[in-house]
């Protein structure tokens, strides 16, 4: 006995082989792994490469051109004022950059306030500098010193410990801030060399260079 399946739009037959002699030689007969071939479905790799072609990649966060740092308010006003009368619009931003930090030599919080101030009567009698934190998240603790370079902040922590205590250094991170002329979007194309090196002979130290957009903080008291 045969069986057919349809394969597009032909109607091909999978043949028993005990019926391929009684068949006329110019019968074609579909074997079984062509009919497999034919309807196969696409390689999963192939689909999921596809399918990853049409996710476009995230844009790149917008660019910033900025001059600066300005020593003074009213030198960087003057600045944004005389490029607006060329059609060039800036505006004055404050920019909090890193600084270096500090270096906090301290003893963790005790208990209580009670057993903060019998430590510390107890360091003062030893003649070691030290004060009663009584704020903060080290409130109850007692600072040892507060050092802008680390290797003093070890020599006294390393001190410290020698005498039994449990001293620890904490990294205060420190900022400062600077006022740049930031300009706005699609203005910097405005602004020409000849004209950049102008603006330097009156300020002295200014620089120019791009920043990220969302890494400078607005100052809304320059307005």
């Amino acid at each position: 006995m045969s069986q057919s399946v349809a394969v597009g739009s032909a109607e091909a037959r999978l043949v028993l082989l005990a019926e391929v002699e009684d068949m006329p030689t110019a019968q074609p007969v579909l074997v079984a792994q062509e009919v497999a071939a034919e309807v196969s479905p696409v390689p999963a790799d192939s689909a999921a490469k596809a399918g990853s072609e049409l996710v476009s990649a995230p844009a790149d966060p917008g660019i910033c051109w900025q001059i600066g740092p300005f020593r003074e308010e009213v030198s960087g006003k003057q600045v944004v004022s005389r490029l607006a009368s060329l059609d060039i619009a800036l505006k004055l931003e404050s920019v909090e950059i890193p600084g270096k930090p500090d270096y906090w030599v301290h003893l963790p919080p005790q208990v209580s306030r009670k057993a903060a101030i019998k430590l510390l009567r107890e360091l003062q009698a030893k003649k070691i500098d030290s004060f009663l934190i009584t704020e903060g998240e080290l409130a109850n603790g007692l600072s040892l010193g507060f050092f802008t370079e680390e290797v003093r902040a070890r020599k006294v922590y390393d001190q410290r410990v020698k005498q039994g205590y449990g001293a620890q250094i904490k990294v205060v991170p420190r900022t400062y801030t600077e006022l740049w002329a930031v300009f706005e979007v699609g203005e910097y194309g405005k602004f020409s060399d000849a004209l950049w090196e102008t603006i330097k002979e009156g300020n002295k130290g200014l620089e120019r260079r791009k920043n990220y957009c969302d890494k400078i903080a607005s100052a809304d008291n320059f307005d």
